[in-house]
């Protein structure tokens, strides 16, 4: 049997060998036939071990691929940067999630919210920043997840950012469908059973024409990235100039006393409104998708992040002063707040309603159109990496990934046909959230590991994971309301943790973007991501248990096997000729 074994060894060696004489330059024979003969004596090993799902993609690993694999177009600017970022943000949170937090939650306090739910994002966005400066691929966190916590953590939150991405452009095409219901409001009309969609159950409401903005959206995805940013940044400045109109002309109608009580529901309410307006921040973590097709990705990527996240919150904090000024918040419209503020309560402004009607289904469109984008990329690099089907790093001549685009617009539009906005925007938030956490986390990690991949001391992936435990404790205890000495000592034992990293050394500084007052800032992202997990309603962990179980089906089936580190290359790169 070893015989037979080295023979082939020999003969595959001594071929590949010939192949590459003839086919590339001399000094790369040697490398080459190594490889291949490694990848023999590879061929047939289990790779079902616990070292396979904890191996980490080397940090400049991804560069060396994308050298040999097909790229796509580098195209965009810092300008499309930011109006991805704005069109993935600002949508239906802005003009739908607000009113319902408002009217039920916090009153004029969502103001407060909006800046709580700001600041937890921030954290998590210079984490991004940092990452995606770092590792410019398209990924987002599944890469991140990847090269700091391992293999199987990497295809988890890769797994479940998928799922994000299309329940979101899923969930925003209801919502735009359910705009057109709001023009016929606005004339005294009742919307057709076409439009409003039939009911069967909670959980099912058919709208077949649902998927249309998700069709639309999908073509114009195919045609490339650049014609893509220019719709995008057309239909963003419509988006902006919408609220800018609102915050303008509703200033004019704003009545002080509307917002006494600022606190309705004392602060206990300004928290439970963060669940609900946490959903308007998320998108900002989808400009990290594009790193692949970024001009300057080190230097933009990090501006476009943080500098949507700003923006975002301008907007939101001038149409909650406006808005809540405007009605008093025991009457604000929670399913069309916007248009609804000039119909009513003193003012007949049908034409101001209108424009914003129609300013909002542009909005919606943007949403869906970045949502769509993001999928696809994350998709082609997991399928680069090997973990996912290779048929998902097709691209046509423009250099985009058609086979995910194609795929995403289905599986979204089956969606959007089926499921209804309430428990479709349910499941995206756990999904975020967790891929928030595991960037936080993976920042933290990235500064204490050295150049051979080793951690001196106690390792720091450990301390986060007790780290996480607690936080989640801290949660569940604030959620059921436990004994306030125990939600306390949570506190303590969590900040404990948080000092203890505090003093260990950092080894591996990254020289571009770094994230502000680490390992601090990082683990208060884990903190408060995770308090925010565990206030999701309970029907939310069991949805995405079940995705996670179909998700490590495929896994086990076929990523794990056909991962490219079982390939990759340990040979001496000092070799050479």
């Amino acid at each position: 049997m070893t015989l037979i074994k080295n023979t082939l060894i020999f003969t595959f060696g001594a071929i590949t060998g010939i192949y590459y004489s003839q086919n590339y330059d001399v000094p790369n024979l040697h490398k080459e036939t190594v490889k291949a003969i490694k990848q023999v004596k590879d061929f047939g090993k289990n790779p079902y071990n616990i070292n396979s799902l904890i191996r980490k993609y080397p940090l400049n690993g991804h560069k060396d691929f994308e050298e040999s694999d097909g790229v796509l177009n580098k195209c965009l600017s810092i300008i499309d940067i930011i109006s991805y970022g704005i069109g993935s943000t600002v949508g239906a949170g802005v003009f739908v999630s607000i009113g319902i937090a408002i009217n039920s939650k916090a009153g004029p306090g969502t103001l407060l919210s909006f800046l709580f739910s700001a600041i937890a994002c921030l954290i998590s966005a210079f984490c991004y920043s940092e990452f995606s400066a770092r590792i410019p691929v398209s990924g987002s966190a599944y890469t991140f997840a990847y090269v700091s916590l391992g293999e199987f953590m990497g295809w988890f939150v890769g797994w479940n950012l998928t799922l994000e991405y299309a329940i979101s452009a899923s969930a925003v095409a209801r919502g735009w469908v359910g705009y057109f219901a709001v023009i016929f409001q606005i004339f005294g009309k009742d919307a057709p059973v076409w439009i409003t969609g039939y009911s069967v159950n909670d959980w099912i409401n058919i709208n077949p024409i649902a998927p249309v903005i998700i069709v639309i959206c999908t073509i114009i995805l195919v045609f490339g990235i650049k014609d893509s940013a220019r719709f995008n940044m057309a239909i963003t400045a419509i988006n902006l100039l919408t609220i800018t109109f609102f915050i303008v002309l509703g200033s004019i109608y704003v009545d002080r006393s509307n917002w006494t009580p600022f606190l309705p529901f004392g602060m206990g309410g300004v928290f439970q409104a963060c669940s609900v307006v946490f959903f308007s921040y998320v998108g900002f973590d989808s400009v990290t998708t594009l790193a692949g097709e970024v001009k300057n990705p080190k230097r933009d990527l990090p501006v476009g992040i943080v500098g949507t996240l700003l923006i975002a919150t301008t907007l939101y904090i001038g149409v909650t002063l406006v808005l809540s000024g405007m009605v008093n918040f025991a009457n604000v419209s929670q399913g069309s707040p916007l248009s609804d503020a000039f119909i009513g309560h003193g003012l007949d402004m049908k034409w101001a309603a209108m424009i914003i009607a129609c300013g909002t289904l542009t909005s919606l469109t943007a949403s869906t159109l970045c949502s769509l984008l993001g999928q696809p990329r994350i998709y082609l690099q997991m399928a680069k990496d090997g973990l996912f089907f290779e048929k998902f790093t097709s691209m046509n001549k423009k250099q985009v990934p058609v086979f995910g685009t194609v795929f995403t617009g289905v599986f979204a539009s089956i969606l959007a046909i089926v499921l209804d906005l309430d428990n479709l925007t349910n499941m995206i938030s756990i999904g975020t959230l967790l891929a928030f956490t595991a960037v936080c986390a993976g920042v933290v990690v990235m500064r204490f590991r050295r150049e051979d991949g080793g951690e001196d001391g106690i390792p720091s992936a450990l301390v986060l994971f007790i780290l996480f435990i607690f936080a989640c404790v801290f949660g569940i205890s604030s959620k059921l309301n436990w004994n306030k000495w125990i939600q306390i000592s949570l506190g303590v034992c969590q900040l404990a943790i948080i000092v203890l990293l505090c003093f260990k050394k950092q080894i591996n500084i990254p020289t571009t973007f770094r994230c502000p007052l680490n390992p601090f800032l990082p683990c208060l992202g884990i903190v408060v991501n995770t308090f925010f997990i565990m206030h999701l309603d309970t029907p939310s962990f069991y949805r995405v248990a079940v995705w996670t179980a179909l998700g490590s089906s495929i896994y086990f089936i076929y990523g794990i096997r056909h991962s490219k580190l079982n390939q990759l290359d340990t040979i001496d790169d000092s070799i050479n000729y």
